[in-house]
């Protein structure tokens, strides 16, 4: 992923913990890492972006919580 995408998918996060609901993590950058099995643009499995329209606000929080961890792993930075 690269630094203006981390960027932009962290910005999206600050801007959704000021909503009343949970942001969809998607920045429009729909590929998938065919190691990690995660999407390039906001490190979510298939399961997770599938389910995400069904998702509580809590689960919707956990799964940012979950890609956040993953973003820090695999680039060593947020």
């Amino acid at each position: 992923m690269s630094a203006a995408n981390q960027a932009r998918l962290l910005r999206l996060y600050e801007r959704s913990l000021r909503t009343p609901t949970v942001l969809s993590p998607c920045i429009s950058v729909c590929r998938m890492n065919a190691q990690t099995q995660w999407c390039e643009g906001c490190y979510r499995t298939l399961d997770e972006i599938g389910a995400w329209s069904t998702l509580s606000e809590e689960g919707k929080a956990q799964t940012w919580q979950r890609l956040l961890t993953r973003m820090v792993t695999h680039t060593g930075s947020i």
